[in-house]
């Protein structure tokens, strides 16, 4: 990919930030001149960096890789990073100054590049994951996981008008597994018709679409605008958040 350090640079503010505003005060360069570096580069690889959510300015799938790209080659960047997935960003964020917020998806491929030092984990069954030796072990080779810090979660429910069990927009790695299991236990049917790696994008569809959502409560300042609910199992729902340090070879 055909950029220049600076411009690297550019991204990685914006996608520590997400805000162009705050970005800027990183690189000490105005926001219309941050703004204006971003319209060039989109121009020049033909295809959008970034776009706005009710969470700010996020980077787009193909501008994350290309910081994957650059951080995979090693070329300009040899530190760690605190990382999380984007439900466990909500509680990080609070306790963390510089953390990488992003699809759980991509904190997977970034510490499987070794880039990791701190981990957000979205839902704890990728805990169980990483506590087996064999996930991921030919990537980072030996390898142990410390807990760091942990919170307690739960999951509420999301629509725009009536809820609908057999509209369901699904986020990829998250609690909501946890959910789908108490309800197939409980001889609830419900239908997921719609997945994808962002729960701000989930957001986006109860709001375009009008699909129905299960999220976590964490989220709930981001939905006020819908209708929520607390599911009669809510209590059941119950889970833990939690962030652990990646310690490597002679730990």
């Amino acid at each position: 990919m055909n950029i220049t350090k600076r411009q690297l640079e550019i991204l990685l503010a914006l996608y520590k930030t997400k805000s162009q505003k705050e970005a800027s005060k990183i690189l000490n360069i105005s926001p219309p001149a941050l703004n204006i570096q971003l319209k060039r580069m989109e121009e020049k690889l033909g295809f959008k960096l970034y776009y706005s959510s009710s969470e700010g300015t996020l980077l787009t799938d193909k501008a994350i890789e290309i910081i994957e790209d650059f951080l995979k080659l090693d070329l300009f960047y040899k530190e760690k990073f605190i990382v999380s997935g984007y439900i466990s960003g909500e509680f990080g964020k609070k306790i963390f100054d510089n953390i990488i917020i992003t699809s759980f998806k991509n904190a997977l491929k970034l510490l499987r590049m070794g880039l990791v030092n701190i981990l957000g984990i979205d839902d704890p069954y990728w805990l169980y994951r990483l506590e087996d030796e064999r996930f991921i072990k030919d990537e980072l080779g030996n390898f142990k996981i410390d807990i760091e810090e942990s919170f307690f979660d739960n999951i509420i429910m999301v629509y725009k008008d009536k809820f609908d069990y057999k509209n369901l927009v699904s986020i990829r790695c998250s609690p909501q597994r946890i959910v789908y299991k108490i309800l197939s236990k409980e001889g609830i049917k419900f239908r997921v018709t719609k997945r994808v790696e962002n729960p701000f994008k989930a957001i986006e569809y109860i709001k375009k679409e009008g699909y129905s959502l299960f999220i976590n409560e964490s989220f709930l300042k981001y939905v006020e605008d819908f209708n929520v609910e607390y599911p009669k199992f809510y209590d059941k729902t119950t889970h833990t958040i939690n962030f652990v340090r990646v310690l490597k070879d002679g730990y």
